[in-house]
């Protein structure tokens, strides 16, 4: 894991704190967009921990750099600053998650460890704030996806695991994932929550009202 946060005892604590997690290690810290770009190539690292704002820039403009170069890098977005525009933001530049500053470690914790599953994680509260911040995108998207593939679509958009799905549907795990592999492509969507978010803007789904990620 790699943390890009400029304000070194948030980051030191942080560190501290993740490297007594027995399946979480951060191999680098980095304190602006451009060391953080930097680290993200020269470590690799599968998830990326990201401060909103940064001294040169924006952590979305970090995170829009490291997912061109490492799209299989997931990257959550750690801020105070809590609110649907900023999420939204998050989500245009292909983070997987969402955690507010405020929130306790244990939060953060099961967050990581979500997208590194392939799930979402987005505070609840913001959800209903999130379609009047979406960008339009060009109303073909998503007009092939199948009546399952919408199923699967409002199961993603209710924060359901895929395990979860599997029990709803009655289908294999297999199956489960093909659907939500199918779905991105059609909806030309790196992540899950970023095809939450552009069915969401499509109409074809309705705004979650719920949570997205397990808490």
């Amino acid at each position: 894991m790699l943390l890009v946060d400029d304000h070194e005892l948030v980051a030191e604590a942080l560190r501290h704190a993740l490297d007594r997690e027995p399946d979480l290690v951060v191999v680098g810290h980095a304190t602006t967009v451009e060391e953080g770009v930097k680290a993200a190539r020269e470590l690799h690292p599968d998830v990326v921990l990201m401060d909103f704002q940064l001294p040169d820039g924006r952590g979305t403009d970090a995170t829009a750099l490291i997912k061109q170069d490492r799209p299989q890098t997931t990257v959550v977005m750690l801020t105070s600053q809590a609110e649907g525009a900023v999420l939204a933001a998050a989500l245009e530049a292909g983070c997987s998650g969402f955690v507010a500053k405020s929130a306790n470690f244990g939060e953060l914790a099961a967050a990581i460890r979500s997208v590194l599953a392939g799930e979402v994680r987005v505070p609840s509260s913001l959800l209903t704030q999130l379609a009047a911040f979406l960008q339009p995108r060009p109303a073909a998207l998503g007009a092939d996806l199948t009546p399952r593939e919408l199923q699967v679509l409002k199961l993603l958009a209710e924060g359901k695991s895929t395990v979860a799905m599997m029990q709803e549907l009655v289908v294999s795990i297999h199956t489960v994932r093909n659907h939500i592999r199918n779905i991105l492509t059609k909806l030309n969507a790196q992540s899950r929550l970023e095809a939450v978010t552009v069915a969401t803007r499509q109409g074809l789904i309705e705004p979650p009202a719920g949570r997205a990620g397990r808490r």
